[in-house]
């Protein structure tokens, strides 16, 4: 792909843009639609890519990546987060490597887009389920070959769609940290619903609610049990007083 072209084929791809979703998607069949200026988040190896969406046509399309190591026990370390490209249909037209020594770093990525359609940046952070890994991000895609107003429109065969707006907590966690009265001796999970009902695959069941929607800070209230929590998009919920320990870890959709 010469000089970095990042689009050189028709897409063939049906999008249908819903309105901005809450959080970073971790399904690829459902990506987030990228906001103008910067759009953030936190990629963790124990919990899997990120994905967001691009509308465009034909023009100029700059994606710059600013990326910092999470570190380990507060010391930096040399972290790694794969940055892919995909058409709509999945094809995987470019990647590269972005690289943080524990320092914030920045990739800029230049390129075009051929033809009216859309694309998808996949983040994937490099590493493995047994030793976290990954960090925080800031992504800004412009140019004039971006499309914030009309959508990429429907070039036909595929099933994508952008994800549906949505509480950022809705979704379904894995218990990290069990609580003394809940059953632990099996693997447990836990399913936050847009009604603001939690239910325990062990029958324990609650609530949440917002308390501070800038700070993404919830209640959440389940049988004897009173968490204030901390969400961080795209891998789940802490105490508010400890954000080094994730007590509720965000499960990604088959």
């Amino acid at each position: 792909m010469s000089k970095m072209h990042l689009v050189g084929t028709i897409f063939a791809v049906a999008v249908a843009i819903c309105g901005q979703a809450g959080a970073q998607s971790l399904d690829v069949r459902n990506p987030t639609p990228l906001s103008p200026g910067e759009n953030h988040g936190t990629v963790d190896s124990m919990v899997g890519p990120q994905y967001w969406l691009i509308n465009c046509h034909k023009g100029a399309v700059h994606i710059s990546l600013r990326f910092s190591s999470m570190g380990l026990f507060g010391n930096p370390t040399t972290t790694s987060v794969q940055e892919v490209l995909h058409q709509g249909s999945g094809k995987v037209l470019a990647s590269r490597m972005v690289t943080s020594p524990g320092q914030m770093v920045e990739n800029d990525w230049p390129g075009t887009c051929a033809t009216r359609g859309t694309m998808v940046i996949e983040l994937r952070p490099m590493g493995n389920t047994l030793v976290r890994s990954g960090g925080d991000y800031s992504l800004t895609v412009d140019g004039s070959g971006v499309d914030y107003n009309g959508g990429g429109g429907d070039t036909g065969g595929g099933g994508m769609s952008a994800a549906p707006r949505r509480d950022m907590i809705v979704g379904t966690y894995a218990v990290m940290v069990c609580a003394p009265d809940f059953n632990c001796d099996t693997s447990l999970a836990a399913h936050f619903s847009a009604d603001g009902s939690v239910r325990l695959t062990d029958g324990h069941a609650g609530t949440w609610a917002v308390f501070d929607p800038d700070g993404r800070v919830y209640t959440v209230d389940i049988g004897r049990d009173h968490y204030s929590m901390k969400l961080v998009p795209g891998r789940g919920l802490f105490n508010t007083n400890d954000l080094d320990v994730v007590v509720f870890q965000a499960v990604r959709p088959n």
